[in-house]
């Protein structure tokens, strides 16, 4: 049977992303998030599961930083061929410089191929510093 129908092509690829409070009781929903997006990666079965447990102790990170009833998203970025990324990000009370020295820290590094804290100043006195955690993993060769 011959099918003349076209597949629809997108312009712009859309990263998977979610929003949701930032509090302990919502990391299982985020831990499924990430399995299941990063499932589709070239990851072995113990990247996926380090992938996982970082962007737990990322959020966990966030989570104990942000504002009381503010949001923490995740979203999905990298190249699709070479590495995936998790993003993850909140509004917080002002710097979490120091949990770069912290255990929390080096479990995240330990578990990540590259990971990077920025952390954005309010532009005025009444608003909030805006955080994000990213990490990145390598996918691998030949898959």
């Amino acid at each position: 049977m011959t099918s003349f129908a076209r597949p629809i092509v997108s312009p712009v690829a859309v990263s998977p992303s979610l929003s949701v409070s930032a509090s302990p009781d919502q990391l299982p929903v985020l831990r499924s998030l990430v399995r299941t997006v990063a499932a589709h990666y070239a990851l072995s079965l113990d990247g996926l599961s380090d992938l996982v447990l970082a962007a737990d102790e990322a959020a966990t990170i966030l989570i104990g930083h942000a504002l009381p009833s503010s949001t923490l998203t995740c979203t999905f970025g990298g190249d699709d061929t070479a590495a995936v990324q998790v993003i993850l990000s909140a509004a917080t009370t002002g710097q979490i410089t120091t949990s770069t020295s912290s255990f929390g820290w080096h479990v995240l590094e330990t578990l990540a191929d590259e990971v990077v804290l920025k952390e954005l100043p309010p532009a005025a006195p009444e608003e909030n510093w805006a955080v994000t955690i990213t990490l990145t993993k390598v996918l691998q060769a030949g898959s």
